[in-house]
């Protein structure tokens, strides 16, 4: 796997927004782009990639009917699912999170849903509260900005969530 750099993200990051724009302007639906929430610059790893391609099947086929366009993609920011769903932004929202707060491994993603304008909807307009850290339940926010949890330690986590979905033990 490539080695990446912070402007390799950045960029990534302008790429993907500008996508998400075209992909809403062309199809006039809501986007969902799903990532692995995992740390640092290695985020396109066989652990991603693999987390990615099972959940992005299971997201495939809750939409079955509604799915104007999928792509599944990898670079700076890890590997990224996007689709474009016939459905109501707010519905979708409401699905996604609850897919974050149910699935085992729902934790380790982030769901992110963009409306017709390419706004991204918060968890807060459908009265959701602000997402938890998985390691200390502060919020999310808090603990990426300030740098909180060691690498090693966010990455443990979602290896263990990911034998736990698997079913092996550790």
């Amino acid at each position: 796997m490539r080695n990446y750099t912070v402007e390799d993200l950045l960029e990534a990051r302008e790429k993907r927004v500008q996508q998400i724009e075209q992909l809403i302007k062309g199809y006039g639906n809501p986007l969902l782009a799903m990532r692995v929430n995992y740390p640092g610059l290695k985020k396109t790893n066989k652990l991603t990639m693999t987390i990615i391609r099972e959940m992005g099947e299971l997201l495939s086929s809750m939409f079955e009917q509604k799915l104007a366009f999928k792509t599944l993609q990898q670079g700076a920011e890890g590997p990224i699912f996007m689709v474009v769903v016939q459905e109501d932004v707010f519905a979708l929202k409401r699905l996604a999170v609850e897919f974050e707060e149910n699935h085992v491994l729902g934790r380790c993603l982030d769901l992110d849903v963009y409306d017709h304008s390419g706004r991204s909807v918060s968890r807060q307009e459908l009265g959701y509260p602000k997402r938890k850290c998985y390691l200390c339940e502060d919020y999310a926010q808090h603990c990426v900005r300030a740098r909180r949890h060691p690498e090693h330690e966010v990455i443990h986590y979602i290896e263990e969530k990911f034998r736990n979905y698997r079913g092996v033990k550790s």
